[in-house]
């Protein structure tokens, strides 16, 4: 089994977050990865909503799952009439049902990642509030070269890392995919037979067991497992508010 799925189409590759030239001022680029998951890269300026209907329209496949909204830069309102939330970077909404009303309103040039998958399972499940730095403690790696923060969610983990410069790591491989992107900095990667440089616009979507490592320049960023790890390492304690 293991080796049909490494010839088959679960390999890994290279992507770019890449906006498509329209006129408009939400901009959306998404990835989907080989276990049907989902990594999309949205920015909008001041004043502009993304809100339930927006992600109903957009993103149809996941409506009622697991998905988590990670702001990374600007400033935006989370507005509902269950929870209104001033929203900074590293900030984290995971919103399962697409019932209610909600709406992200940006009141500063805003970036804002979705994270999930179309695999994922409908679920009734209250939604979630946190911060990736101040709402869970570090784990600090080999004399703090790489800084990692995880979150466990239902269906998937998603870990925000900070990895110093010459920091370098190899992994054995596993059956998850990984998805891993950067939003600062960039270094160089690897993953089966695959090499290239990781940047704020292009990431790598890890194949079936493959080896894969690389070298830091500096760089912080993300990984995203589907289905999610087991192991103890990824079930961290995270300070959340629900509603």
């Amino acid at each position: 089994m293991q080796t049909e799925l490494q010839n088959n189409k679960f390999n890994s590759k290279f992507f770019k977050f890449i906006y498509p030239k329209i006129n408009s001022n939400i901009k959306i680029s998404s990835y989907w990865g080989w276990n049907k998951s989902l990594v999309s890269n949205l920015s909008f300026k001041n004043s502009d909503v993304i809100n339930n209907f927006f992600i109903k329209k957009n993103f149809p496949s996941i409506l009622h799952k697991e998905k988590i909204f990670i702001v990374v830069s600007g400033k935006s309102k989370f507005k509902s009439n269950k929870k209104n939330l001033s929203l900074k970077k590293f900030d984290a909404v995971s919103i399962f049902s697409d019932s209610f009303d909600y709406s992200f309103e940006c009141n500063k040039d805003t970036q804002l990642f979705i994270i999930s998958s179309e695999k994922f399972k409908k679920r009734k499940h209250k939604s979630i509030f946190f911060n990736f730095k101040k709402d869970m403690k570090m784990i600090d790696i080999w004399g703090g070269r790489c800084l990692s923060r995880p979150y466990s969610g239902i269906e998937l983990n998603i870990v925000l890392f900070d990895l110093k410069r010459g920091f370098s790591f190899s992994d054995q491989g596993h059956s998850n995919e990984q998805i891993t992107w950067l939003i600062s900095g960039s270094m160089s990667f690897y993953s089966d037979k695959i090499k290239g440089k990781l940047t704020k616009k292009k990431g790598v979507d890890i194949g079936f067991y493959h080896k894969h490592g690389g070298l830091s320049n500096g760089a912080i960023g993300f990984d995203a497992f589907f289905p999610k790890r087991n192991e103890n390492k990824y079930k961290h304690k995270v300070n959340v508010i629900k509603f």
